[in-house]
């Protein structure tokens, strides 16, 4: 189980990331649901198009970004959104339709991402993230991005696995006086994440 000050390492490495990872989810959102719009491409059979379009975009501003703060964008021939920082790594995620935080799957690589070793093995500054983007909820809302620790496998429809789970604020002073509260189930933060939020997308996420 993650101490507080694990959890604050973690928080510590990722606030940086808050403003360029919303700016680009932001302007793809808006970019990828506008191109979309004008064509009058709409419907259930365009969700994933729009899906995919939109982390297009976002992965495009980051690689745009002078200065990610210590993270570096991996390089991707599928246009997926991987992020290094030494040994922590982030994978930026769609959404799953009912599960929030998307299983693992059958891909083994994939799965071993999801595993993420004993903290008192080798360290909670080895460990791979997840940062999971939800779609506003209604017109006029804003993208919320839920960073995970997952600890194992799980299929779909089942309880995810993770030690660790918070909303990414956008703004850096909303990551000042935090508390940390360790419990059997992990580390829970004082934000809130609506979890009656159901999105259709791609169940695997983006």
């Amino acid at each position: 189980m993650l101490t507080p000050d694990d959890a604050a390492f973690i928080t510590s490495a990722v606030e940086g990331l808050a403003l360029p990872l919303y700016g680009g989810l932001d302007q793809g959102f808006t970019n990828a649901h506008r191109h979309y719009d004008d064509h009058g491409m709409v419907g259930n059979g365009y969700t994933k198009g729009r899906t995919d379009l939109t982390r297009d975009h976002a992965r495009r501003h980051l690689e745009q970004q002078e200065d990610l703060e210590g993270w570096m964008l991996a390089k991707s021939a599928s246009g997926r959104i991987l992020l290094r920082n030494e040994m922590l790594t982030i994978r930026v995620l769609h959404a799953a339709p009912f599960d929030m935080v998307p299983p693992p799957g059958r891909n083994k690589a994939r799965i071993s991402y999801y595993s993420n070793p004993a903290v008192d093995l080798f360290g909670v500054q080895s460990s791979n993230l997840l940062a999971v983007w939800l779609s506003p909820a209604q017109e006029g809302g804003q993208i919320s991005v839920r960073i995970v620790r997952p600890i194992g496998d799980w299929k779909p429809g089942r309880t995810p696995k993770f030690d660790l789970d918070f909303e990414l604020p956008r703004e850096s002073e909303a990551f000042e006086g935090w508390e940390f509260i360790p419990d059997d189930a992990g580390i829970a933060l004082p934000f809130e994440f609506d979890e009656d939020i159901r999105e259709e997308g791609e169940g695997s996420g983006a």
